[in-house]
C-alpha cells in the first residue's frame, strides 16, 4: 500500500513538472514557399503584381481594408521590424525626458554583427534619444535597455509586447525579445505586423520619429562625440528608391529571416501600410514596396458610404465602384447598428450608427449562443503555441485532482 501511495505521488509531481516546463512551440516558418496572391482571386478586384518577397500585405489605415495579400498570414521572422512595438509601448508608458542608464542588459548587445550605437555600461541617454536610436539606427542594445527600463525586466516587457499584440488582433505572433534578434520562437506575419504598425500610426510622436531622416545625439556622460543617426528607410531619401508620400517605417534584416520592410505612405488623404517579409535584400524589399504602393494608389479609392456614422462610414474599393453596388450587412451591438460593407468576398469598410431602436432591416437576433463570436478564428493561422501550453497545464491539473481523490480513498481504507 505504501509503495502504491509513493507511486501515485511521484506520478502527480511528474505531471505538474512536465506541464510547467513545456516550451513554447516554434511557428512553422516555411521559407522558400511561393504563395498565391489571394486578393487576385476576388471577383472584379484589380490584379496585383507578383513580387520578390515571400509574403506581403497592403492595408488601408482608416478602414483596415486589405488591398493586397500574398501569404499575409504565414509566419516569418520579423527581425528589427519588431522595434515598432517596442517603441510604441515605451512612448505610451514613459516621458521622453526620462533618463535611461545602461546596464549589462543593454551593453551585452554591443558586438560586431549586432546593429548598435556603442553604448557603454553606466552611460545615459534620454528616452527620446533612445527611441530615435531604436527606430533610425535599429540599435539592439538600446531596444533591450529600454525594455528593461519600461518593464522592470526585459522578460516582463516582452510579455507586455505579446499581450498588446494579441489585444490588437494579432493571431500568429510571438515575441521573445524587444530587438528582433533571431530566435525560432520569435515570429510574426505580414498581416500581424500591419496591425501593429496601424496601432503605432495612432501615436503622433511615433510618426514623428519614424518619419525623421536624421537625428543627432550630443555627447553623453561617457562619450565625448556626437552621434549622427540616419534612417534605414530608403523610401524617405532622394535616390533610386525615393517614394513621394512615404511617412517612414522600419527595416528588418537577419540571415534566417531575410529582409523585411514596413512602410507608411500617404497620398490624396489615403494612408497605406505596406509590409513585405523575407526578400533577398533591402533593394528587393524597397522595389516590392514601391510596386505595391503604386498598384494600390493607382487602382483604389475611398468612398464615403455613410455620412451619419458615429465611426467609420468609409469604404476602400476599386476605382469606379458605386457605393450602392456594395453588399451591406447589419448587426445590432449595444444599441447601435453596425454596418459591414463588402465588395464581392472582401470586407472594404464599416460604419457604426447610433440607434435607440432596433433597425427594421437588421437580421433578428438569434436565441442560440453565438459560438463564432467567442471563438478565435485560427483556420488560416495554424496552431497558437500558448494555447497548447494552457491545455497541457489544465489537463495536468485535472489528472492531478483525480490522483489526489484516489489517494484519499486509499488512505481512508
Amino acid at each position: 500500500m505504501k509503495k502504491l501511495k509513493r507511486w501515485l505521488c511521484s506520478a502527480a509531481a511528474l505531471i505538474l513538472g512536465t506541464a510547467s516546463v513545456m516550451p513554447v512551440q516554434a511557428a512553422v516558418v516555411n521559407n522558400g514557399v511561393k504563395y498565391d496572391i489571394e486578393t487576385n482571386k476576388i471577383p472584379g478586384w484589380p490584379q496585383g503584381p507578383d513580387i520578390f518577397s515571400e509574403t506581403a500585405v497592403v492595408m488601408e489605415e482608416s478602414t483596415g481594408t486589405v488591398l493586397y495579400d500574398k501569404g499575409m498570414n504565414e509566419a516569418r521572422y520579423p527581425a528589427s521590424t519588431t522595434k515598432i512595438l517596442t517603441t510604441l509601448l515605451a512612448l505610451e508608458q514613459k516621458p521622453l525626458t526620462d533618463v535611461v542608464t545602461f546596464t549589462e542588459t543593454g551593453v551585452r548587445d554591443v558586438f560586431p554583427g549586432s546593429s548598435n550605437i556603442g553604448m557603454q555600461l553606466g552611460e545615459q541617454l534620454t528616452m527620446e534619444q533612445c527611441l530615435y536610436a531604436i527606430m533610425l539606427k535599429s540599435a539592439n542594445e538600446v531596444a533591450s535597455q529600454v525594455a528593461e527600463y519600461v518593464g522592470g525586466t526585459e522578460a516582463a516587457f516582452v510579455e507586455q509586447m505579446n499581450q498588446r499584440a494579441q489585444a490588437i488582433g494579432c493571431t500568429n505572433t510571438h515575441f521573445v525579445n524587444a530587438s528582433g534578434w533571431h530566435d525560432d520562437n520569435h515570429y510574426s506575419t505580414a498581416h500581424d505586423m500591419a496591425l501593429i504598425a496601424r496601432e503605432a500610426m495612432k501615436n503622433p510622436e511615433f510618426m514623428k520619429i519614424t518619419g525623421t531622416m536624421s537625428y543627432e545625439i550630443p555627447p553623453t556622460n561617457m562619450n565625448s562625440e556626437t552621434r549622427t543617426l540616419s534612417s534605414h528607410q530608403a523610401l524617405l531619401f532622394p535616390g533610386d528608391y525615393y517614394y513621394e508620400g512615404c511617412l517612414g517605417g522600419k527595416t528588418g534584416d537577419t540571415d534566417e529571416g531575410g529582409s523585411s520592410l514596413v512602410t507608411y505612405a500617404e497620398r490624396n488623404g489615403i494612408r497605406l501600410i505596406c509590409v513585405v517579409m523575407k526578400s533577398n535584400g533591402g533593394g528587393e524589399s524597397a522595389v516590392d514596396t514601391i510596386s505595391l504602393l503604386d498598384y494600390c494608389y493607382n487602382n483604389f479609392e475611398k468612398l464615403q458610404v455613410d455620412a451619419g456614422a458615429v465611426s467609420g462610414g468609409s469604404a476602400m474599393v476599386p476605382k469606379g465602384t458605386a457605393a450602392d453596388s456594395l453588399i451591406v450587412e447589419e448587426t445590432q451591438q449595444d444599441g447601435q447598428i453596425v454596418k459591414t460593407y463588402r465588395y464581392a468576398t472582401a470586407q472594404v469598410g464599416n460604419a457604426v450608427i447610433a440607434s435607440e431602436e432596433p433597425s427594421p432591416t437588421a437580421a433578428p437576433e438569434s436565441t442560440q449562443p453565438e459560438e463564432s463570436a467567442s471563438q478565435p478564428d485560427t483556420a488560416d493561422t495554424g496552431e497558437i503555441p500558448i494555447t497548447h501550453m494552457i491545455i497541457a497545464v489544465m489537463g495536468g491539473l485535472i489528472l492531478l485532482g483525480i490522483i489526489m481523490i484516489i489517494i484519499r480513498l486509499i488512505i481512508r481504507k
